[in-house]
């Protein structure tokens, strides 16, 4: 009986020991794909968890007239979020953005106490007021540097030019049309925290530098924009217009030199009408309604007779085709009959005999159409 016991034993021994190695093997294999196969992948997993993720925005591209002038720049501005897991006296942290972000207390508090990663508190804050809240040094809180559009002419131009929103993106104007060059690329700012998100004292912070977006330059005249604007607020109060549209264009190439379109709007403010309108009994879509109405070039988006500016035309084609010339002479009566049609000079009893030259300083119908 004993030698049998000992054979099956040592059966059940060796049995034990290929479980073992086939373990070891498979636990072996695991770590070899997992430290080196897949190390790069793990790495990422603990970076994110173990790092903190703040955005820089990048400057935007200026945008500037044909004479140097700049119609649209940055300014500096702050961004102040909270990191729920790094803040250490709660109660301070609400009471001190609450009342120097000039935010309800109640909302602070839901942002402040939400467990997140980070929470956005308020953007586009002052940089006077930034440094206040940094001067308090409170834990968990933190104050990025930011850019926030600005205007340096207001309502020059606005309807030209546009303007971006909160995320610094442009929304209509040369801003939206040329956003992919005046944007840039935006940078990071990363933070090394242990596992419960508090961050690491000597640790430092790595940043990725943002890249600036490219200037824009553009073929109009700020000072005559500005002259045409004048003249354009002038005849829109002389006449009780609706709007008045001025387009001063170089002939030779195309360039535009300035485009007007009165009443404009203050770029800085956008989303507040410039037009007395009551909006306290109006639904979203009709104040947006509204706003569209405002922000809308009427140069380039509505359609109108050209009344009298087309004798111009017509005068130069005569002349291009050399059926008349400078000297010809025409008689007007006050009105020129076109088949069954009766069509009036704008000054009763016409302008008489007038040269070709004197037919188009007085804007005369009956001469063009003869």
């Amino acid at each position: 009986m004993y030698p049998k016991c000992k054979t099956y034993n040592r059966k059940k021994i060796i049995l034990i020991f290929i479980c073992c190695f086939l373990a070891v093997c498979i636990l072996t294999g695991r770590l070899v794909k997992l430290m080196v196969f897949e190390s790069e992948y793990y790495q990422e997993l603990a970076d994110d968890l173990h790092e903190r993720e703040r955005s820089i925005k990048a400057a935007r591209g200026k945008i500037i007239d044909a004479s140097g002038t700049v119609l649209a720049t940055n300014r500096t501005v702050c961004t102040i979020s909270v990191v729920h897991s790094q803040i250490k006296e709660p109660e301070k942290v609400i009471e001190v953005l609450s009342r120097e972000l000039e935010l309800d207390e109640e909302t602070v508090r839901k942002r402040v106490e939400k467990y997140s990663s980070i929470e956005r508190i308020k953007t586009n804050v002052e940089k006077e007021i930034g440094d206040r809240v940094r001067a308090y040094q409170l834990e968990g809180v933190k104050i990025d540097e930011d850019f926030k559009r600005y205007y340096p002419y207001g309502s020059l131009a606005s309807k030209v030019l546009g303007f971006t929103g909160s995320d610094n993106q442009g929304i209509i104007g040369l801003e939206v049309v040329y956003d992919e060059y005046l944007q840039g690329i935006n940078g990071t700012i990363l933070t090394q925290t242990d596992a419960r998100g508090v961050e690491i004292a000597d640790a430092g912070e790595e940043r990725v530098e943002p890249v600036a977006g490219s200037d824009l330059y553009i073929s109009l005249d700020y000072n005559i924009q500005l002259y045409a604007q004048q003249a354009a607020l002038k005849a829109l109060e002389q006449k009780q217009a609706t709007y008045v549209s001025i387009l001063v264009m170089n002939p030779q190439n195309g360039e535009i030199y300035a485009c007007v379109n009165v009443p404009e709007f203050d770029l800085n403010d956008p989303f507040t009408l410039n037009m007395d309108v009551d909006t306290s009994g109006l639904t979203e879509q009709q104040k947006q309604d509204l706003l569209n109405q405002m922000w809308r070039n009427q140069s380039i988006n509505d359609t109108y007779e050209p009344g009298s500016t087309f004798k111009t035309i017509t005068a130069a084609a005569a002349l291009e085709k050399g059926v008349v010339s400078l000297d010809d002479t025409f008689s007007c009566p006050g009105f020129r009959m076109v088949e069954d049609r009766r069509i009036r000079c704008h000054k009763a009893g016409g302008h008489g005999a007038e040269t070709f030259v004197q037919g188009i300083c007085n804007s005369c119908k009956p001469y063009p159409i003869k």
